[in-house]
């Protein structure tokens, strides 16, 4: 009996290191695709969650691009390194957003939600705690900003989502390239639903 149980354990043991290999296999070749590509996967509910295409250069900038976007400095938005403490997101990740506007449009910011050029953006409501009311949410201070050269606006429609509304605008140099939608999980960006 002791016999055949050492037998089944070292045949388990076997099939599951064939196993771990073949998941790490298979996970380092849907990198490789990926990367050949040029997809990257967003698991936040700013944008839907999925596949997203990057196709280089951003320049010149347009209002209304999805674009990936390096996480602004937390030195100067005290909202990015708040959510940096509390792990909202993953430090060093880049961000799938819209542009909501460019040099020269103005935003209005308001608890309800922001306007770029008399233009409401959908469920753009500025959220004030974090679901579950776990911590208050800093965002950027309300008022009306007429946006200079180098600044842009971004903007995401998914509930909970992180935008300028709480870090205020970002250096053009920080959008690193255009992005389209290539597969995605529709309405997913709605999954966290707002409380009050």
């Amino acid at each position: 009996m002791q016999r055949i149980s050492a037998a089944i354990a070292k045949r388990l043991l076997w099939w599951g290191t064939w196993a771990i290999i073949g998941v790490l296999v298979l996970n380092a070749a849907v990198g490789l695709w990926m990367q050949s590509q040029h997809l990257v996967l967003n698991d936040s509910t700013c944008e839907p969650v999925g596949l997203y295409q990057l196709l280089g250069s951003p320049y010149p900038l347009h209002d209304g691009e999805l674009v990936e976007v390096g996480i602004p400095g937390p030195a100067h938005h005290t909202a990015v390194a708040e959510g940096l403490k509390y792990h909202w997101f993953p430090a060093g990740q880049p961000w799938i957003k819209k542009i909501a506007a460019v040099p020269g449009q103005t935003v209005r910011l308001t608890r309800s939600g922001v306007w770029v050029d008399g233009h409401t953006l959908p469920n753009s409501r500025v959220d004030r705690w974090t679901p579950g009311h776990h911590h208050q949410i800093v965002h950027y201070p309300f008022g009306t900003y007429h946006l200079q050269r180098g600044q842009v606006w971004l903007y995401a429609p998914g509930n909970y989502a992180f935008d300028s509304s709480y870090y205020g605008p970002v250096q053009e140099t920080s959008i690193l390239q255009r992005a389209v939608s290539w597969w995605t999980i529709p309405g997913s960006q709605f999954w966290l639903q707002k409380g009050d």
